[in-house]
């Protein structure tokens, strides 16, 4: 899409199956309340009130925690333990180190558990002596603490105790050692590779792999011949992540195993090693086992190929140029299409005519490694007898064709296809779509008529990609939909019109509101926001500037944003006189637009609103001023870091992205280490995945890059820890190569694993363009104005604040990816 259009999501949906909120809204009087309690003195009363301790927030509930850790009752003190993490109460860690001397267990281990989630490099003498305790737990729960200090002065105690008699603390030990990566560590290590007890043997081994240390490599090559297979595939995943070229031979024939475990594990071992031989050993288990289907679907053999990258493109051409079997032939084309090897599209077609890969695989690649000239080869099969190959055409004719850059080839191949009497409906529905993407003017008058078919689909469809294809003169067509007695035409007519019209659209949408006829106001005012976003005028500005003056409720919101996106001097200036000050909702969206305009008279009105007496103003204006702020004014940055130490959750949360987004828009890699690095240790979960995105865009890291590993491994909320992922994937370094392999073997969340597998961050192709995002609660058919969002971009960061009067949220600067609705902020935990 490219400028406008609309997202319908659930805020009920985005709620569902979370935990209890981390800064939940409570009554003024409750913190008194709890207060009062810990000080009773009914020990029962004391321990109730420290259950309430982690739902006062942050602010309220440290001093009251640091209070109840000091409580002579040992219930009072644990559940005061947990209140410190979850709120994370940095000084709990000193306040209750002098627990690991207290003869009852569960407090020496509640406080491993503190100085674990709350490190704290003066806690490794303490924690050292911990090693020592009489109890198995105790030195297991020390040793994961330290493990979680990210010091080197940690690594001396846990090797001191790799003998220890508990197996349980042997597997924590070697666990820890491999968090804190120090190669000091491998050595040792390698000697506990024969220890007696199994689970040991796999932590050992994870741990060598982890260390990624090329001495381990002999010892794990050994280690394969262990009589338990978990230990083995322990042995090959290390491996792998030692890229150890000497252990192919010996891994090979694990490819082919009978245990579908090792065979997956020898795979993945094979591609990340990628070596000539490793390319082999790999192409020699296409078509056989696990690949022997020969469908498109994703196999761990063609995983390890894609893994391995571009060492395997040579090998896979090789192989297309000779005479496979198709399921080899089709297994090779689909590794070429993920690695989007486009060098290669000349021997995927030349494999497919000679009949070697069949054409609904070579489709299927060429819609990853094809280019513009494989475009006719594509599009002779959209009207094949095959569905399949039908539906492989369409899929690659999508990937191929750019409406930014018209080719007028596809439009009668196309055109001949939908008149094929044999596609189904939503066949023809794609190939109208994909009319759209041809960006030529000649298929106008095509879509024109499809846009008056009586399949639902098949006229949304023609619609929305006459939106698609620009401006080629089906204004009045669209203008036409706008009288549609249905009110989902009415909508894809008026984000079509918005994305394509000209002159004429405008003003004859203009003449219609002039006229007072009946109209759906909300579409005309949809279409002309995007229309005047491209063509502007003084005109239309004055012109809707007087409909305010009797507009109210939702269509005053959508005048606003009408007048808003013009970026015409005229409109800036006119959103400057409309700030009432006896009306925020006024402010909030006016400010909301604010990012349309050009920084000079712009920024100044967001730096104004950003000091509004209204909390959801100040937040929008936060916001805003992400695109406006620039990283070498002082004054900007210093009002957007008072405005992260508010109160106001929902302008901090936005101002800390506000200054991510500023310091990778002007280049100010400090900026973002200067201000964002401290906000990783912040009790407030939506402005630790704000600064984590921040870190991301700018591609720098807070020191060693401990702080975001530690996050990614312990952070209690998945969107933090997906984040995390994302920061350590931009430059990994051993270290965070290690992480991100616990956190894809270990994580809680299978959506944060995957992350962890490939992380996905803010896309920095494609022009931004605008989005609605209407806020539909599944107890009701319609948006609820001002209910309260959070707007998460893929791999990046979350805007907040509270719908307009529409019920939706406007973003005039949306980047490519997914958008999402997660946890309001006050809910998030």
């Amino acid at each position: 899409m490219r400028f406008a259009s609309v997202v319908t999501a659930s805020l009920v949906l985005a709620l569902m199956g979370h935990a209890a909120p981390a800064s939940a809204v409570v009554w003024p009087d409750v913190p008194e309340r709890v207060a009062r309690a810990l000080t009773a003195q009914d020990a029962a009363t004391r321990r109730m009130a420290a259950q309430e301790l982690s739902t006062l927030g942050r602010a309220r509930g440290t001093p009251l925690v640091l209070q109840a850790l000091g409580d002579p009752d040992v219930e009072v003190k644990l559940a005061a333990a947990q209140s410190a993490v979850r709120l994370r109460v940095v000084p709990a860690t000193l306040a209750v180190l002098p627990w690991l001397g207290d003869r009852e267990a569960r407090l020496r281990i509640a406080a491993c558990e503190v100085a674990r989630a709350l490190p704290d490099a003066r806690t490794i003498l303490q924690l050292a002596r911990g090693l020592g305790d009489a109890d198995a737990a105790v030195r297991a729960a020390a040793a994961d603490a330290l493990g979680a200090q990210a010091s080197p002065d940690a690594v001396a105690p846990l090797l001191g105790r790799l003998d220890d008699a508990s197996p349980q603390v042997r597997v924590q030990i070697a666990r820890a050692l491999a968090r804190l990566g120090d190669k000091r560590a491998v050595v040792p290590l390698v000697g506990k590779v024969q220890d007696s007890v199994v689970e040991v043997r796999q932590a050992v081994v994870r741990a060598l792999g982890e260390l990624g240390d090329a001495r381990a490599s002999q010892a794990l090559i050994l280690t394969l011949r262990d009589n338990t297979n978990e230990v083995r595939i322990e042995a090959l995943h290390a491996l792998g992540r030692l890229r150890a070229p000497e252990a192919v031979e010996t891994i090979a024939p694990f490819a082919t195993d009978r245990n579908p475990a090792l065979r997956q594990a020898a795979l993945a071992a094979l591609g990340r090693i990628g070596t000539r031989d490793a390319m082999r050993a790999l192409i020699a288990t296409l078509g056989v086992a696990d690949d022997a289907g020969g469908g498109l679907e994703r196999t761990p053999a063609r995983q390890a190929l894609v893994a391995a990258g571009q060492p395997a493109i040579p090998e896979l051409s090789a192989l297309l140029k000779g005479n496979p079997s198709a399921h080899v032939a089709t297994s090779a084309a689909w590794v070429l299409g993920e690695l989007r090897a486009t060098g290669e599209a000349p021997t995927l077609v030349s494999a497919m005519r000679r009949g070697v890969l069949p054409s609904a695989a070579a489709l299927h690649a060429l819609a990853g490694a094809g280019t513009r000239d494989s475009v006719p080869v594509v599009l002779e099969f959209v009207g094949a007898a095959s569905p399949l190959v039908r539906s492989e055409a369409a899929r690659a004719a999508k990937a191929l064709l750019d409406p930014s850059k018209p080719d007028g080839r596809a439009v009668e191949p196309l055109a001949a296809a939908l008149r094929n009497v044999n596609l189904t409906l939503d066949e023809r529905a794609a190939l109208a779509s994909l009319l759209g993407r041809t960006g030529a003017p000649r298929a106008a008058p095509i879509l024109v008529s499809l846009a008056n078919a009586k399949f639902p689909a098949l006229r949304l469809a023609a619609i929305d990609a006459l939106g698609t294809l620009g401006p080629a003169d089906a204004d009045e067509a669209l203008l036409e939909k706008l009288n549609d007695t249905d009110a989902t035409v009415r909508l894809h007519a008026a984000v079509a019109l918005g994305d394509a019209g000209k002159e004429k659209a405008r003003e004859a949408l203009l003449a219609k509101m002039d006229a007072g006829e009946e109209l759906d106001r909300a579409a005309v005012l949809t279409a002309l926001g995007g229309i005047l976003s491209r063509v502007p005028s003084e005109n239309a500005i004055g012109r809707l500037s007087r409909a305010l003056e009797l507009a109210a409720g939702p269509e005053r919101d959508a005048l606003l944003l009408a007048i808003g996106r013009s970026n015409f001097p005229a409109g800036v200036r006119a959103l400057g006189s409309l700030l009432r000050a006896d009306d925020a909702d006024d402010r909030r969206t006016i400010a909301t637009v604010l990012p349309v305009h050009a920084r000079a008279s712009a920024e100044p009105l967001a730096r104004g609103l950003l000091r509004d007496a209204d909390a959801s103003v100040r937040a929008q204006a936060a916001w805003a001023m992400g695109a406006l702020g620039d990283g070498a004014d002082k004054a900007g940055t210093d009002a957007l870091g008072a405005a992260i130490a508010s109160a106001d959750l929902d302008t901090a949360i936005n101002a800390t992205a506000a200054v991510g987004r500023i310091a990778a828009r002007t280049r100010a890699p400090q900026l973002a280490v200067r201000m964002l690095c401290p906000l990783l240790r912040d009790a407030r979960t939506y402005v630790r995945v704000n600064a984590l995105a921040g870190l991301a865009a700018s591609g720098v890291r807070c020191g060693d890059g401990a702080l975001e590993r530690t996050l990614l491994a312990d952070d209690s909320n998945d969107l933090v820890r997906a984040t995390a992922a994302a920061v350590l994937w931009r430059k990994p370094s051993g270290p965070d190569t290690a992480a991100l392999e616990r956190c894809t073997q270990a994580d809680r969340s299978g959506t944060v694993a995957q992350q962890c597998r490939a992380a996905s961050v803010a896309s920095a192709s494609g022009s931004p363009h605008a989005v609605d995002v209407y806020v539909v609660p599944d107890t009701s058919p319609t948006p609820r104005p001002r209910a309260p969002y959070a707007l998460h971009f893929e791999g990046s960061y979350l805007r907040v604040g509270i719908a307009d009067r529409r019920g939706a949220c406007f973003e005039p600067l949306a980047p490519d990816g997914e958008l999402s609705l997660e946890r309001p902020s006050a809910q998030a935990r």
